[in-house]
């Protein structure tokens, strides 16, 4: 007779290599349990760095430092400065007179033409050897004068100086006598290395009162 099949079944037989694995899981399941549990907390993220980039208007205003000894010359130019005064005439008038005071713009100074003279000739050289524009010549009548004032002005521009004189055009003006001031345009292209006014008054007047005068380019 048949032996008859056991009812309880011999327990399972576990190989070496299912233990080996069983016990490398749990030691892997513990360390991993283990390190989150003990990893020191890690640094926060660092909020992005924000760049904020400045782009200038194209119609913005650049200030640009200027030296005081580079400073742009603004406006007409007066080339009486560092010009030389002299009698236009060989009258001695620049005996008589301070003609340089014709052209210091300082209304406390003030030249008057005394009887017998009728008339002023005064020569304007100009600083250095090149010839200069003369496009104006504004004047101012003399402050508190309570005799007669001059009130005729003859310009003539001299290319070469007082020598050529011939063959010059010459530009005359009326000459206000009341306060303000006056703006003489003389022709385009008048170039010179000095300048002749022709000063005169009243012809019955004792005594004629001169302002001042600018030459400009």
């Amino acid at each position: 007779m048949p032996a008859r099949p056991s009812s309880n079944p011999k327990p399972a037989r576990f190989t070496n290599a299912h233990m080996v694995a069983t016990s490398f899981a749990a030691v892997a399941g513990v360390a991993i349990a283990a390190y989150q549990t003990l990893l020191p907390s890690a640094v926060p993220p660092q909020p992005p760095v924000q760049v904020t980039l400045a782009v200038e208007s194209p119609g913005a205003k650049v200030e640009v430092p200027v030296a005081k000894g580079d400073a742009v010359q603004s406006g007409p130019f007066d080339i009486g400065q560092g010009a030389q005064f002299s009698a236009a005439l060989k009258d001695g008038a620049e005996q008589r007179y301070r003609l340089a005071e014709l052209f210091d713009g300082k209304s406390e100074t003030s030249l008057s033409i005394a009887a017998p003279d009728r008339e002023l000739n005064v020569l304007v050289s100009f600083a250095g050897d090149t010839a200069q524009p003369v496009n104006l010549i504004e004047y101012v009548p003399p402050a508190g004068n309570s005799g007669a004032a001059a009130n005729q002005l003859d310009v003539m521009v001299l290319p070469e100086g007082l020598m050529d004189t011939s063959g010059r055009p010459i530009e005359s003006f009326t000459l206000q006598t009341t306060p303000g001031k006056q703006s003489f345009a003389l022709p385009d292209h008048a170039m010179g290395k000095g300048i002749w006014l022709r000063i005169t008054g009243p012809a019955d007047a004792t005594s004629i009162a001169i302002g001042d005068f600018k030459i400009l380019k």
